[in-house]
Parts: C-alpha cells; structure tokens; sequence
C-alpha cells in the first residue's frame, strides 16, 4: 500500500464553533497553511472531505497539479448533531451540556451529542473510508484532505491505539500525518506513523 498523508484543513473565517457537519469556509491564515503543508509534497492521487473547509483547498490543489480527485464523504467530520456549529462557550456555559460534552470527550463509549454520531459510528465509518483507500489499486502516494476526528480515528484504528489516546496527538489547523497502512485481513489493518507535520 502507497504511503497515505491525512491533513488537517486550515483555520477557518469563525472560530471558537464546535465544527462537525457545518460548513465554513477557510480564512486566508487557513489556506496559508494548507498551501505551506503541501508546498513539495508529491502525490498520484487526492481524496477529499465533502466539506468546503477541506474540499475547496483539495480541489484547487488537485487542480494546479492535474492530479485525480475524489470526493468521499466518509471522510467528513464528526456529525455533532445538535452541538454542531454551535460556540464552546455557549456549549459549556449549560451545565448539562458541559457534563455530556466532557463525558463524550472522555470516553470513547459514552453517548454521542443528540442527534448526532457516537464514536463507534464514527470510528466505523472512516474505517470503511480507510479499507477503501488500501484496497484501491494505486501507485504512489495519496493525500487525504479531511479533519482532525478522523484523523485520529485512522491513528486508532490502523495503529491499533485506544481512542481516547489519540488526544495525545496535537492535530492542530493545516496538520499533516503520514502513515503507511496494510491490510492483514479482510477485517484487520496493520499500520505505522511514518511522520507528523505540524505547521
């Protein structure tokens, strides 16, 4: 199987939301970064998040590049349900709420936002996306234009680290992670972090 390189999209023009499925575009900072993590980078094929925070960069890098793209919306972020695109601060300032957001963000069983995906949705899901990449047949390297939940899911699950460890790993804005993924069976991946690029 080819190297993958999974990035984080840049920052986008409002922040401080709980972004899952809402849509905002990128700042001029988070195209930035996106342009900067990918300067030299050399790829055969690119594969997108439906969301315009990763797509619109991927589509006009696969542009540029006369590179192959395909949209996947596996590869979109986390359906946060109810929570979605609302402000931390007013998320946290209801106490119930704040109680649900640090019991989802502790364990990887607790209850998903209403809604909205639980972990094991979402993990199953950027798993299928994962199995699809290392069945395809291509040669060379893939750039992966996706989100930070799903990034530290293929972390767990190629790597076979616990979810809830994946925090340890700072996924900031423009972050790219490279790994190299097989498939052992048709259930199980073996996995290796080759690089983390922060920018």
């Amino acid at each position: 199987m080819p190297l993958i390189d999974l990035i984080r999209h840049g920052e986008t023009e409002i922040r401080g939301l709980l972004l899952g499925r809402t849509d905002i575009a990128l700042s001029e900072s988070g195209w930035r970064q996106f342009e900067q993590q990918t300067a030299g980078g050399i790829w055969t094929t690119v594969v997108t998040s439906p969301l315009r925070r990763a797509r619109e960069p991927a589509e006009k890098l696969a542009r540029l590049r006369h590179l192959p793209l395909r949209v996947d919306a596996d590869w979109a972020e986390m359906d946060f349900g109810d929570w979605d695109g609302r402000p931390f601060s007013e998320l946290r300032a209801d106490s119930i709420i704040a109680a649900q957001l640090d019991a989802f963000y502790r364990s990887a069983e607790a209850p998903g936002p209403p809604q909205g995906e639980n972990w094991p949705e979402f993990r199953a899901r950027v798993k299928r996306a994962l199995h699809r990449l290392v069945n395809a047949p291509v040669q060379g390297s893939v750039l992966v234009a996706t989100h930070a939940g799903p990034m530290r899911a293929v972390l767990s699950a190629a790597c076979d680290i616990p979810f809830e460890r994946t925090w340890a790993f700072r996924i900031d804005y423009g972050t790219r992670v490279t790994v190299r993924v097989e498939r052992q069976d048709d259930l199980h991946l073996w996995g290796e972090i080759i690089g983390i690029a922060q920018p």
